[in-house]
């Protein structure tokens, strides 16, 4: 049976190359229709459709957008593809993909491909649900107070799981903490696609979407972070963030989410009750010890399951007073383990834009963010706590 596919396009010349190009196992409709909805109704009266092609330029991208979104809204189970010029900017290409087009075809350029590129659409309209039924591992990193470390370990513990697990796999970093965009100025990312876009398009993301739009560290993990130049609390539809969360742990094996209290109640439940492990992230103050423990308390209060949730204690240093064992007891919740200071090399690190593992790869902090990632991996819990003490610590947390 043939494949019948349509073209919207303004030039005729497009269905005679994609004709010529994909050989006589495809009948190409060409379809110029006036808006989206009248889309829909020529494609309807066509019968069956296997898919379709959108001829995108600079004069029609919004049309043909809005063409993409309606016949993905009405008919999700037909794939779309773009078709352009080769002059075409590449945010030509990066808007018909954000519309929700699985692939983009380059008039005179992709011919030798285009029967390949063909089957493959089709072959992934047939297994999507077989790919997401597959689930990646989804790791929280998440504290009561917005600092720059949250990210910094989130995404050295991303760094390092992507080291650990089989190179056929891949890492996604996401992060949403507080202050905006540390993850990407940490890896010395120019991000021009943020997780508030992600988000916008979680009913388009798929793996096209991924290799057209995430940003990539030279290490190979793609990394989604929030705007630099955000200006206070971002607004994030929980929903849908979530629901971006589940369709990445399709097509990834391990995404590490770093947020922060400043987040709605509802959403550090949603992502700790969806994630495999969470860390809690302190160190050894007074103050950020206590704000833990009112997080804590507030997502008991949610019924949030803490039974998968432990604790890290950063920048760790001796007999300074508040030992993790202890610290961990106090919140009533496992230690999954200790993060070295490193004094002047973190904020090397920090301020260059280069991982711990590259400039430092030597010092006790890389050790130790191996150690928790394979604890990670493994599904390993810390050893119980001591008993309670008492003293000093015992009445601060009182």
């Amino acid at each position: 049976m043939k494949t019948q596919a349509v073209v919207v396009a303004d030039d005729p010349v497009y269905v005679s190359w994609l004709q010529n190009a994909a050989g006589q196992s495809t009948d190409f409709s060409l379809l110029r229709p006036l808006d989206a909805d009248d889309l829909i109704e020529r494609i309807q009266m066509l019968g069956r459709v296997d898919i379709v092609f959108f001829q995108f330029d600079a004069a029609n991208v919004e049309t043909r957008v809005a063409m993409v979104e309606r016949l993905l809204d009405r008919m999700p189970e037909v794939p779309a593809a773009g078709l352009g010029a080769a002059e075409n900017s590449p945010d030509i290409v990066l808007a018909a993909m954000r519309a929700g087009a699985r692939d983009f075809f380059v008039l005179r350029r992709d011919e030798a491909n285009v029967a390949a590129l063909m089957a493959k659409l089709l072959r992934r309209t047939t297994t999507v649900a077989k790919t997401q039924q597959k689930q990646g591992k989804l790791f929280s990193v998440l504290s009561a107070n917005s600092l720059p470390e949250t990210a910094f370990v989130a995404g050295h513990l991303a760094l390092a799981l992507a080291r650990q697990i089989p190179s056929s796999e891949r890492v996604l970093f996401v992060d949403v903490a507080l202050p905006p965009g540390a993850g990407t100025i940490f890896l010395n990312i120019n991000q021009s696609y943020s997780v508030l876009d992600a988000i916008n398009d979680v009913y388009r993301a798929d793996q096209t979407l991924v290799e057209t739009a995430f940003s990539r560290h030279a290490s190979g993990i793609y990394v989604l972070s929030l705007p630099e130049d955000l200006v206070g609390r971002p607004q994030i539809n929980i929903d849908e963030f979530t629901k971006l969360l589940q369709v990445m742990r399709g097509l990834f094996g391990c995404v590490v989410v770093a947020l922060d209290g400043l987040q709605p109640l509802d959403g550090l439940r949603a992502v700790v009750a969806q994630s495999d492990r969470s860390l809690l992230l302190s160190n050894q103050s007074i103050i950020m010890s206590r704000h833990n423990k009112y997080l804590l308390r507030a997502l008991r209060l949610e019924d949030t399951p803490l039974d998968r949730t432990s604790l890290v204690v950063d920048q760790y240093q001796k007999r300074i007073g508040l030992e993790p064992e202890n610290l961990a007891e106090l919140l009533d919740i496992p230690l999954a383990g200790t993060l070295a200071s490193s004094g002047h090399a973190r904020i090397q690190a920090m301020n260059a834009g280069e991982p711990m593992f590259a400039l430092a790869p030597k010092d006790a902090f890389c050790e130790d963010v191996r150690l928790l990632a394979q604890t990670l991996l493994s599904g390993g819990t810390a050893a119980p706590a001591p008993a309670r003490s008492g003293g000093l610590l015992g009445k601060l947390f009182s």
